[in-house]
C-alpha cells in the first residue's frame, strides 16, 4: 500500500454491504477480540476501518471478488460516460462555431444582394517579378 493511500482500507459499512451482514456484527467481533486493533482494524473518530487482508481472512474472498468486479464495471461505465460527454461537448462546440460562421457569411451575402453595400473600390497593384532592379 502506498504511503498516504486509502486503497485497501474499508469502513465497516463497506464490509457490511460487501458481505451482506450488519455492521453491528463487526463491532461485536471487535469486542470479542477477533481483530488485532491498529493492525487489522483502527477507529478513526467514530468510524471503524479494516484492512483488505483482515476482511478477506475473516469473511472470505468470493463475495469480495464479486464486489471488486462490480466496482470495476461501474468505474468503466463511468469513464465511458465521461468520455462520451467530452466528445459530445467538443462536437457541439465545433457545430456552434460552424453555424456561427455560416450565419456571418449569409449576412454578408444578404447585405450585398439587398443593396446595402453600394460598391467596392478596387486598387490595382503591379508586382515586379524582375529581380535585376
Amino acid at each position: 500500500m502506498a504511503i498516504g493511500s486509502f486503497e485497501g482500507l474499508y469502513t465497516f459499512l463497506d464490509v457490511a454491504e460487501i458481505y451482506g451482514i450488519d455492521s453491528s456484527c463487526l463491532r461485536k467481533q471487535v469486542a470479542r477480540d477477533k481483530f488485532v486493533v491498529d493492525e487489522d482494524i483502527k477507529k478513526i473518530g467514530t468510524t471503524w476501518i479494516i484492512t483488505e487482508q483482515a476482511m478477506v481472512k475473516n469473511f472470505g474472498t468470493l463475495k469480495f471478488e464479486e464486489y471488486k468486479k462490480k466496482q470495476a464495471k461501474k468505474e468503466k461505465a463511468q469513464d465511458n460516460k465521461i468520455n462520451t460527454q467530452k466528445v459530445k461537448a467538443k462536437s457541439t462546440r465545433s457545430n456552434k462555431k460552424a453555424a456561427s460562421m455560416n450565419e456571418k457569411e449569409e449576412k454578408v451575402n444578404d447585405s450585398w444582394s439587398s443593396g446595402e453595400i453600394k460598391g467596392v473600390e478596387l486598387k490595382s497593384f503591379a508586382f515586379n517579378t524582375n529581380s535585376s532592379e
